[in-house]
């Protein structure tokens, strides 16, 4: 990709186990071209690798094997130029001076980061304190802010100097409503009209579908997919479906169409034959390709189970990352590393 800003090449991390224990291998061949004012999201199951994916892009754990560039630096043999062009927030803010307050907190870090026009870094702060919504407690000592208020502030810390990547882990873990919807806006933002390189880490995939505009799923260490969220959800449409039927299924009926796909009853109402059994059922099913769907109402058909509805359902992120990390579904064979 000639315009990406970070370009990982075979990137892998080993670390040795304690003694008698085998090496934990927690980046295995990770290859990744992101572009400039892309936001892509890190995701994947507790110690699928994204943490040391992050940390080995900010230079806090050095690759085992394998580069990583910011722009055209090596992040382990130029890194002090690679490192100056990255903001990093990890830890939830938890880097911030306590007793400092946000602005003197995104002046000093900016110094530190070695932008050298201090006029430029007040400016930008005043900038940031805006956007966030956070000016009127820019004079306040971080001790006394919210942990949503910390967050933003370490976020305008981390974009004062001028970045090209800025890498969030767990940005918005822990926030309340509304300081979520307002984080979210942010990242955006600052990808998308200020032109910064965004990766985040997430678990919660409703931040990772809003927000993303390209998802990374790692499992074991390894990519499992990586593709626009729009061309994910299209891949996973055509198989998920809600099934409205005329009639209670049995055991039986529940084990025959496990076979077909996943099925889950999210309805039961009674038909008033006073024995209190359902007449209606509404079923979730997921099945692997559209042969399933035939095979699931052929199923209920020798059942003698009638079919009011089928509707195809949009599957939600967190319903694709789950199939992918169960290792229900083949991986993408060609991940499109494009914006989509």
């Amino acid at each position: 990709m000639a315009d990406s800003v970070v370009d990982i090449r075979s990137a892998r991390k080993v670390f040795q186990g304690r003694r008698g224990s085998k090496p934990v291998v927690a980046v295995d061949c990770l290859t990744l071209e992101i572009p400039h004012g892309e936001i892509l999201g890190l995701l994947g199951p507790n110690g699928a690798g994204k943490s040391t994916a992050v940390r080995m892009i900010s230079g806090l754990v050095t690759p085992t094997a394998g580069r990583i560039f910011i722009e055209e630096y090596d992040v382990v043999r130029q890194r002090a130029k690679a490192l100056s062009r990255i903001g990093v927030v990890l830890d939830r803010g938890r880097t911030l001076y306590p007793r400092m307050t946000p602005r003197e907190n995104m002046e000093y870090f900016g110094v530190m980061r070695g932008l050298p026009d201090i006029a430029r870094l007040r400016a930008r702060a005043r900038e940031w304190l805006e956007l966030f919504s956070i000016e009127d407690v820019a004079d306040k000592p971080i001790n006394d802010l919210s942990m949503g208020t910390r967050q933003k502030v370490a976020l305008a810390a981390a974009l004062a100097a001028e970045p090209r990547v800025v890498l969030l882990d767990e940005p918005t873990l822990g926030l309340d409503v509304q300081s979520s919807v307002e984080l979210r806006k942010a990242i955006r933002r600052m990808a998308h009209e200020e032109g910064c390189t965004v990766i985040i880490t997430t678990h919660q995939m409703d931040v990772a579908q809003e927000v993303c505009d390209r998802v990374c799923i790692l499992s074991e260490g390894r990519v499992l997919a990586l593709d626009t969220v729009r061309r994910l959800l299209d891949v996973f449409a055509s198989r998920a479906y809600t099934m409205t039927l005329a009639g209670a299924l049995t055991d039986e009926i529940r084990m025959a169409l496990a076979c077909v796909g996943k099925v889950r009853v999210t309805e039961e109402w009674a038909d008033g034959d006073g024995e209190g059994n359902a007449g209606y059922t509404v079923i979730d099913i997921d099945v692997p390709d559209e042969s399933g769907l035939f095979k699931a109402m052929e199923v209920l058909s020798l059942a003698g189970i009638g079919v009011e509805s089928v509707t195809r359902r949009e599957p939600c992120l967190e319903a694709v990352f789950l199939r992918l990390t169960a290792k229900e579904s083949v991986r993408l064979h060609e991940p499109l590393c494009g914006m989509g």
